[in-house]
């Protein structure tokens, strides 16, 4: 076998957070500008503080449309706390938004217009990381990141799903149809 058969160790860079942020938006931008122009149309003029682990970056699109990533300070419209084994769950479709949402995994603060464009913004990038060669290569680099913590879902299998989301119990009138069309437990 010559040399240049050989395979070469694909080498994973150390990232912060805001670099990551910085190339997802980058990426998305070339390899889907559709997306791209959704999320910024979602997100508008607002400012939002994204926490991960023990990281924290603020975000916002300027008003040229450029996507500005800085350290944490003053007032921001909304706030995303979640941890790297949930955003793998989430990219590897484990789990879903709303599900990270309703079992604490995935914390989002605002006003319900905020925490929406928000969700709607995380949801746009997951849908896209399935189609977009280089956001896909973000997330194995994501993955494989030496300086990141190690992932519970990496460790032992699939995550533990805790929590379906059952609305408020049915009153009298619901409980009757449901059992009338056999559909109580």
């Amino acid at each position: 076998m010559s040399i240049d058969a050989l395979p070469t160790r694909r080498v994973v860079p150390c990232r912060t957070l805001a670099e990551y942020l910085q190339l997802l938006l980058a990426r998305l931008a070339a390899g889907e500008p559709a997306a791209a122009a959704r999320i910024r149309e979602v997100v508008g003029a607002r400012r939002a503080r994204i926490t991960l682990d023990a990281e924290s970056a603020d975000v916002f699109f300027a008003d040229d449309g450029t996507f500005h990533v800085e350290p944490p300070a003053g007032a921001v419209a909304g706030t995303g706390t979640t941890f790297r084994g949930v955003v793998l769950d989430l990219l590897d479709g484990y789990e879903e938004v709303t599900t990270a949402v309703l079992d604490g995994e995935l914390e989002l603060t605002g006003t319900v217009e905020d925490v929406a464009a928000i969700g709607q913004a995380i949801e746009i990038v997951i849908d896209s990381a399935t189609r977009v060669p280089p956001l896909q290569e973000l997330a194995r680099d994501f993955r494989d990141d030496p300086c990141r913590p190690s992932s519970p879902a990496r460790l032992g299998g699939p995550p533990l799903r805790r929590t379906p989301f059952y609305p408020d119990p049915p009153d009298a009138r619901e409980r009757e149809l449901l059992r009338r069309l056999d559909l109580l437990p």
